[in-house]
C-alpha cells in the first residue's frame, strides 16, 4: 500500500508524457525556480512540456526540448501488460519531491513487447536545491544501442547542462547527486518569448476579410538579473516574407521571471487567403541566449465563400520520407482544428495516405475538446475506411454520415491505424502548426517532431445557413478569448453589425457555478471585453456573453 500523499502517476505507455504536477515549492533549478512538472515514460521529468524519444539527445543541446532531467533516460515503455509503475510523493513539509519509476522495462520489438526492467528515482530537495538520481535495479537493455541512453541535467534555454553519461546504462545501487553552488557570480540577462496568441503558439484558421487578428505575445525574464525596458519586435509576414502588420513594443521593467503579455499597437486584417507567419522576437541587447528569443506562429487565411471550407496547416505536399507508422499497427495521429467562424458544420475528414502494403484500414474518430485543459475529450463520432477503399498517395475523403456542429472551441481529428504498415503523409515546409499528437494504444502525447513536421489531416467545414431568428446570432460576432491561457487580463474581441440594446456576461467555473456578472456600458458596434482573473483559481472557465435575446460561450483556461 503506497504511503500516504502518494500519487501514481496514470496512462504513462510508449513515448509519451503526463503532467503537468505541482513539485508542491518552488525548486531553484540553474537561477530560476520551477513549479511544476511532466514525467516522461522514456526515464526523464520536464519543468515544460516536451516529449523525448530515440533517438535520445546529447546534453546540452539548444534542440527542443529543453529544461529536463534526464534521469535514465532510454526507450523504456509502460503497458497494461507488464509491472511498469511510476509514482510521485511530496513530502508534509513541501521541502522533498520524489518521481520513482518501479520495474520499467525497455520498449523491444519482439513478443511480448519488452525486455528487462528498471527500477530508479529522482529527488528534488529545497533544503539545499539538490537532485539526486537513485538506481536500484537495472538489467536488460534496447535493442538499438545507438543514441540509447542519456543521464544529465539541461536548462531552460538547452546552453547550459551536464552530461554525466551517453549511451551507458546506469548499473544497479548506484547513485547520482547534482550539487547547488553555495554561491555563484555567474550573471544572465536573457529575455525571451514565451508564446504567440496561445500558450502552444499553434497554428490559427482566419477568416478572410474577418476580424482583425491581435498580435498578442507573452515575453518572459529567464535570466537571474532584473532587466531594463527593451523592445519587443512583432509582426505578421506572407510566404515571401513581406511584412503585412508590425509593432514595436517597449517592455515594461522586468525582474527575474516575471512576465508581460504585449498586445501590439497594430493588428493584421485577412483580406488574402493565403499562409502567414507571426513572429515575435525580444530584442534584449547583451541577451545571453538567442535561440529563445523567437515565436512563430502559423496563421491560414481561408476563403469563407466557398460551400466546403478546407481548413489544413500542411500545404499539400508530402515530404517523402515514407510517411508515419507505428509498429504493430495499434497507434495512430491527430491534429487539433479551431474552425475561424461559428457556427459552423464538420462535414469530411482527410487523411494523405502514403502507402498501405499490409493492406490496412483505419478509422478516422472525431473528439470533443472538453477534455481537462482543452485536451481530447468526448468522442463525437467515428468513421471506419476499410481497406478495398484506401487508396495509396493520395487524399482519402471520409465523410461524416450526420455532420457535427461546432459553436465554439475546436475539435482533434484522429487517423486510428488498423493493421502494419499502413502510412500517413508528413509534411515539413515551413511554418509549422504545432497542433498535432501522437497516439499508442490509447495514449495521447504531443506529437514528438510536432515543431519541424505538420502531419497530412484535413477537414472540411461549411457555414450553418439557416439558424431561425436571433438564434445564436451573437456566434457570428465574438471571437476567441486571449491570451489563452491567461494569468491576468483576458480579452475577447466583438464586432457587432447590428442594433444592440443589452451586452452582458456571466462566468462559471467548471462546475457550473457563476462567479461572476457583469452588465456592459460601452460601445456595442466593435470593441473588447476585458476582465481581470488574477484572483481565480487555475482552471477552464465558461464565459457566457449576452447580446439581446441572444448568447455565446467561449472558454479561456486560467493559469498560475
Amino acid at each position: 500500500m503506497p504511503l500516504p500523499g502518494v500519487s501514481e502517476v496514470r496512462f504513462l505507455a510508449d513515448d509519451n508524457i503526463k503532467g503537468s504536477f505541482p513539485i508542491g515549492f518552488p525548486f531553484h533549478y540553474y537561477w530560476y525556480d520551477v513549479t511544476q512538472f511532466w514525467v516522461g515514460s522514456n526515464g526523464y521529468i520536464g519543468f515544460t512540456n516536451g516529449q523525448i524519444s530515440h533517438p535520445f539527445p546529447t546534453i546540452p543541446s539548444t534542440s527542443l526540448p529543453q529544461n529536463y532531467l534526464a534521469i535514465m533516460t532510454s526507450d523504456l515503455i509502460f503497458d497494461p501488460g507488464n509491472n511498469a509503475k511510476c509514482w510521485r510523493w511530496t513530502n508534509p513539509t513541501n521541502d522533498t519531491l520524489v518521481v520513482s519509476y518501479i520495474d520499467v522495462p525497455f520498449w523491444d520489438p519482439n513478443a511480448p513487447g519488452w525486455v528487462g526492467s528498471n527500477t530508479f528515482q529522482v529527488i528534488l530537495s529545497a533544503v539545499d536545491s539538490s537532485i539526486t538520481y537513485q538506481y536500484q535495479t537495472q538489467s536488460g537493455a534496447p535493442t538499438n544501442l545507438v543514441n540509447y541512453s542519456s543521464v544529465g541535467i539541461e536548462n531552460n534555454s538547452g546552453n547550459i547542462g551536464l552530461q554525466h553519461s551517453y549511451d551507458i546504462l546506469p548499473p544497479s545501487s548506484y547513485a547520482i547527486k547534482y550539487y547547488y553552488p553555495s554561491n555563484t557570480t555567474f550573471s544572465v540577462s536573457d529575455a525571451s518569448t514565451s508564446y504567440n496568441n496561445n500558450a502552444e503558439t499553434g497554428g490559427a484558421f482566419l477568416s478572410k476579410n474577418g476580424a482583425p487578428f491581435s498580435m498578442t505575445t507573452e515575453v518572459k525574464n529567464t535570466g537571474n538579473q532584473s532587466l531594463a525596458p527593451f523592445n519587443v519586435f512583432t509582426r505578421v509576414v506572407n510566404a515571401a516574407n513581406a511584412i503585412q502588420a508590425q509593432s514595436n513594443t517597449t517592455t515594461g521593467t522586468l525582474t527575474p521571471g516575471q512576465t508581460q503579455v504585449i498586445t501590439a499597437a497594430s493588428t493584421f486584417s485577412p483580406t488574402t487567403a493565403a499562409t502567414y507567419r507571426f513572429i515575435t522576437n525580444t530584442q534584449l541587447s547583451g541577451d545571453a541566449t538567442p535561440s529563445n528569443d523567437q515565436k512563430i506562429q502559423e496563421l491560414v487565411v481561408v476563403d469563407t465563400t466557398q460551400a466546403t471550407i478546407r481548413l489544413a496547416f500542411d500545404n499539400g505536399v508530402e515530404a517523402g520520407l515514407g510517411g508515419l507508422s507505428w509498429q504493430g499497427g495499434n497507434g495512430g495521429a491527430a491534429v487539433y482544428f479551431k474552425p475561424p467562424f461559428y457556427p459552423c458544420k464538420l462535414t469530411e475528414m482527410y487523411a494523405y495516405i502514403v502507402d498501405n502494403p499490409m493492406f490496412a484500414g483505419y478509422s478516422m474518430v472525431v473528439y470533443d475538446d472538453n477534455g481537462t485543459a482543452g485536451a481530447a475529450g468526448t468522442k463525437l463520432d467515428s468513421v471506419y475506411m476499410g481497406p478495398s477503399i484506401v487508396a495509396i498517395a493520395s487524399w482519402n475523403t471520409t465523410t461524416l454520415p450526420t455532420p457535427l456542429t461546432i459553436n465554439s472551441g475546436g475539435v482533434y481529428v484522429a487517423w486510428v491505424m488498423d493493421g502494419d504498415g499502413l502510412t500517413l503523409g508528413q509534411n515539413q515546409l515551413l511554418p509549422i502548426s504545432n497542433r498535432t499528437y501522437e497516439i499508442l494504444g490509447n495514449a495521447w502525447a504531443d506529437y514528438r517532431y510536432r515543431e519541424t513536421e505538420d502531419l497530412m489531416i484535413n477537414v472540411g467545414i461549411e457555414k450553418v445557413v439557416s439558424i431561425g431568428v436571433e438564434e445564436n446570432e451573437a456566434d457570428n460576432y465574438f471571437y476567441d478569448f486571449y491570451p489563452n491561457p491567461a494569468s491576468s487580463l483576458v480579452a475577447i474581441d466583438y464586432v457587432i453589425p447590428v442594433d444592440v440594446e443589452k451586452l452582458s456576461y456571466e462566468i462559471y467555473d467548471v462546475q457550473g457555478r457563476m462567479i461572476d456578472r457583469k452588465e456592459l456600458n460601452q460601445q456595442f458596434t466593435n470593441g473588447k471585453i476585458v476582465f481581470n482573473v488574477e484572483n481565480y483559481n487555475a482552471g477552464v472557465y465558461s464565459c457566457r456573453i449576452i447580446m439581446n435575446n441572444s448568447s455565446v460561450t467561449r472558454r479561456f483556461t486560467v493559469t498560475k
